[in-house]
């Protein structure tokens, strides 16, 4: 792997869990149907779902968002990152091949 497609995959990682995490944070979480009261979930047993990626392993929803959360985030992003690095270093190595 050469240094070129190697700093294509760091940043287009980190280009892609900016974009995944606004998308996430900003117009997807909104949507979920969460209680007002989030805290009721210390009273009663919270949905497998709400459980995974919401709440922490105390059960507490600050911050609102699980480590699975978060490293599904990093993951997706990471593979995609990892996707796109190598698809435009191939890319740009056709385009110039002396280079």
């Amino acid at each position: 792997m050469t240094a070129f497609r190697f700093l294509l995959i760091v940043v287009f990682t980190i280009i892609f869990a900016f974009i995944l995490g606004y998308i996430d944070f900003v117009i997807i979480t909104p949507l979920v149907p969460l209680p007002e009261d989030i805290y009721c979930y210390h009273e009663i047993d919270p949905p497998l779902w709400i459980d995974l990626f919401y709440l922490d392993n105390m059960g507490h929803p600050e911050p609102p968002f699980s480590g699975l959360h978060m490293f599904l985030l990093l993951a997706i992003s990471a593979v995609l990152g990892i996707f796109a690095g190598v698809k435009i270093d191939k890319w740009l190595s056709k385009k110039y091949p002396n280079s």
